[in-house]
């Protein structure tokens, strides 16, 4: 599980920003400024005296937002409703500038998911199903799933993470099976995703939560859709697509780009493209084979170019190559 801290940054300030500054924005249609005594006051006298109290502003969305200040800093309560309502759908709680605690609510103003800041870099996250019955309750430092408790709808324990190591049930707020992910040292290395059916989707392979390895992915069916190779996040190697079960493509990738031959099968023998690639760029023959009939176009970096002029290039960049070696060598 990695938590997203930018997100979690991100509205923090966006509120943070919204509430020193909501001035300049267009989409403010009136503030008010409530000392912490219950009575109005005035911008410039809540400006002028940092009074302790909350400013309530209201949205042309029909958002209000609720936040508290004391001597100018966020402290307590900050609260963004639905639009056109009072309920509220995200609650922060701040201690002297800092975000705490977040709490999301859905319309019926039941809680969906909870973040509780234990430190700068480890907190505790919990979520519900649509019914109000916990869903999953993890703990994270840092990129890390330090322990995790996940629920069936019934409210029993499904799996468990323990000090870094075990399974991880993903359920949606509905009860759908999502994924079961293999924990190891407090990250992902494998995560096997289901249709809503129940049936398989996907088996892939991962290294600090990035995809590395292989990955499988199949039809609802069960037939084969795609057979991919994986390092660091990127597609690295060999791809191979299907249709019906039956091979339809096989293209080469070097860290996520285009590198080597990408070919194009019928029935999944008969051969009827090969084209070459370097640098997620057409580069060198694109051959094309149509009932004994063979066409073939050439490209240099992207642009389609005479296969004399191709040779040329070739020849010319070698070269560059090994001055550019021999300069080097002798540095």
């Amino acid at each position: 599980m990695k938590y997203k801290l930018p997100i979690f940054l991100g509205i923090a300030l966006a509120i943070f920003a919204g509430c020193r500054d909501n001035s300049k924005n267009n989409n403010v249609v009136s503030k008010r400024y409530i000392h912490k005594y219950g009575y109005a006051v005035s911008k410039e006298e809540w400006e002028t005296h940092n009074y302790p109290g909350q400013v309530v502003t209201n949205l042309r969305d029909g958002v209000t937002v609720t936040t508290t200040y004391e001597h100018g800093i966020l402290h307590g309560p900050c609260t963004y409703t639905y639009p056109y309502s009072q309920t509220v759908e995200i609650f922060m709680l701040y201690n002297n500038g800092e975000l705490v605690k977040e709490v999301r609510y859905d319309k019926q103003g039941m809680p969906t998911r909870e973040e509780v800041r234990l430190s700068p870099s480890r907190y505790t996250l919990t979520t519900w199903y649509n019914s109000g019955t916990p869903l999953s309750i993890e703990e994270i430092s840092g990129d890390e799933l330090v322990e995790g408790q996940y629920f069936s709808a019934l409210n029993e324990t499904e799996s468990r993470v323990n000090k870094g190591e075990g399974l991880r049930t993903r359920r949606d707020p509905n009860g759908v099976l999502l994924s079961r992910d293999t924990i190891q040292k407090g990250y992902m290395i494998k995560r096997e995703a289901f249709f809503p059916t129940g049936t398989p989707q996907s088996v892939a392979s991962y290294i600090s939560n990035k995809l590395d390895g292989q990955k499988r992915v199949f039809s609802e069916s069960g037939e084969p859709l795609s057979l991919e190779e994986w390092k660091s996040g990127k597609l690295h190697g060999l791809a191979t697509y299907f249709n019906n079960g039956v091979k339809v493509s096989e293209i080469s990738y070097l860290n996520g780009q285009k590198n080597g031959i990408e070919r194009h099968y019928v029935d999944g023998e008969i051969l009827s493209q090969e084209i070459s690639w370097e640098n997620d760029r057409r580069h060198g023959p694109s051959t094309y084979y149509n009932q004994g009939n063979i066409r073939t176009e050439w490209f240099y970096n992207g642009s389609p170019i005479s296969q004399r002029r191709f040779e040329e290039n070739a020849k010319l960049d070698e070269m560059i190559s090994h001055i550019s070696s021999d300069v080097m060598i002798n540095r």
